[in-house]
């Protein structure tokens, strides 16, 4: 009877585990789920193996996902492209809304940024700056034009 050594594999599940155990399932990645699929087929019994149409399943849920998390990510560089360029078509217009403190802001856009989420780089929010104040794009509440 051959031997199976889960030694390598322990490594990959453990780790693939610890990520799993205290985000949830939602934050494994591609790369780790393919670990966790590789480690249980490595793992599995010999005498009772993993059905075929089981394995199928498995692998069309994982294009699915993967081609949902491609579409995500297409959707969300969409939106802030279109952000950026909504804002820049502020500069120079006299805009109402909402300071990042929550302050009433009145006044013309003098120029755009985009502000990046330092624990996520991939979250990023475009923001118009009025004089010295930061209006987040989704906090404008009015424009006019500069007459």
């Amino acid at each position: 009877m051959t031997r199976v050594n889960n030694a390598s594999s322990t490594g990959a599940t453990s780790s693939a585990a610890n990520s799993v155990q205290g985000n949830g399932l939602n934050d494994v990645d591609m790369n780790q789920f393919l670990n966790l699929m590789i480690t249980e087929l490595q793992n599995q019994d010999p005498l009772n193996p993993t059905d075929n149409a089981a394995l199928l399943e498995q692998i069309g849920q994982l294009r699915s996902i993967s081609s949902n998390d491609q579409l995500v990510n297409t959707l969300s560089s969409f939106s802030n492209t279109q952000e950026l360029t909504t804002a820049s078509s502020l500069i120079g217009k006299k805009v109402k809304g909402l300071d990042v403190k929550g302050s009433e802001v009145n006044g013309a856009v003098s120029s755009v940024s985009v502000k990046i989420d330092e624990k996520d780089r991939n979250k990023r929010s475009v923001q118009v700056h009025v004089g010295t104040q930061i209006v987040d794009i989704k906090n404008v509440r009015e424009i006019d034009r500069v007459e």
